[in-house]
């Protein structure tokens, strides 16, 4: 349902605890509304997915894995679940600080192909690849990777990346391997578009090196112009033959380490292209890296540290 159908209407109306403050936007199966816990006294953004068999698959995985990685900080906080009449409704942190679209596109510099300094890219990078790597050590493939769905909290004098929505995820211990073309055209990676079957995490690290290059240049890596962006599968067919070739132009003003790893991460051949570790061992990752943050992960509650991979399974499955 589109967002418009919902302006007038309080989806919340009657609930004893959140309070509608304003609506935000449509995500990928629903709408998005900012409101305020009345118990907590903190603003929360409330996601509502119409309830009905069509959704209820993607439904039920997308909580279960956002529910699982609830404790990084890099990544929107899943608060809980409850039902209405007509939506189930997803709580979550309400990130004030906008998305990384808009900050680039604020921030980026004036002169052509000219994003973010290459320090701040990095900084936002890093916490990036942190959130990704705990999303993988659990199983999961968030499969729509972007700018837009990679929040920002209000933190000063520069925001903290909040990496949001999991409504195409699969966990690769409970779900079978991805087969269907999901998420954004200009983030999908070579391999979704050539193979019946891919590996969603190896697909997630190219969308990031897409990400990672936006941030850099505030343009796409395999736009062109004149491309058509009114049409999904239109766009798809003009995009194709770049992102097979891993044709675009590497950024001017960064690093010859950084376009080292942008290469890497931007290789056609998931098999040869550069693990989470890798990265993470990477010189231009490891640069100006936050104290204590190479080993943030390995400190968070998670299979690596009960010894049992399903471990965090059984408490998602419960609460639901």
């Amino acid at each position: 349902m589109a967002q418009q159908e919902h302006g007038d209407r309080d989806l919340l109306a009657g609930n004893a605890r959140y309070k509608k403050l304003q609506d935000l936007n449509e995500g990928t199966f629903g709408v998005v509304m900012l409101a305020l816990d009345t118990q907590a006294r903190e603003q929360v953004a409330i996601k509502f997915l119409e309830r009905g068999a069509g959704v209820s698959r993607g439904v039920v995985r997308e909580v279960l894995n956002h529910r699982l990685c609830v404790a990084h900080p890099n990544i929107v906080q899943f608060k809980e679940v409850f039902l209405t009449p007509q939506h189930l409704a997803i709580v979550m942190e309400f990130a004030a600080g906008g998305d990384m679209f808009e900050y680039v596109i604020k921030h980026k510099g004036s002169a052509p192909g000219e994003g973010l300094p290459e320090d701040v890219a990095r900084g936002f990078f890093q916490q990036l690849i942190l959130a990704l790597d705990f999303c993988q050590k659990l199983g999961i493939a968030n499969r729509d990777i972007k700018l837009e769905n990679t929040l920002l909290d209000g933190a000063l004098p520069r925001p903290n990346v909040k990496l949001c929505d999991f409504g195409y995820s699969k966990n690769e211990f409970v779900d079978s391997r991805p087969k269907t073309v999901s998420g954004t055209p200009d983030y999908i990676a070579p391999e979704v578009l050539l193979n019946d079957q891919y590996d969603g995490k190896k697909a997630d690290i190219w969308s990031c090196g897409v990400m990672l290059y936006v941030m850099l240049t505030a343009v796409l890596p395999f736009a062109k112009r004149g491309d058509d962006r009114s049409n999904n599968l239109v766009r798809l067919q003009q995009l194709f033959p770049r992102i097979v070739a891993a044709d675009y132009e590497q950024p001017r003003r960064v690093t010859d380490e950084c376009r080292h790893l942008l290469k890497r991460m931007l290789t056609p051949d998931p098999t040869k292209r550069i693990t989470i570790p890798e990265i993470m061992q990477h010189s231009w990752f490891l640069s100006n890296l936050g104290p204590g943050m190479g080993e943030l992960n390995n400190r968070l509650p998670g299979p690596w540290t009960t010894g049992s991979p399903d471990a965090p399974f059984h408490g998602a499955r419960r609460a639901i």
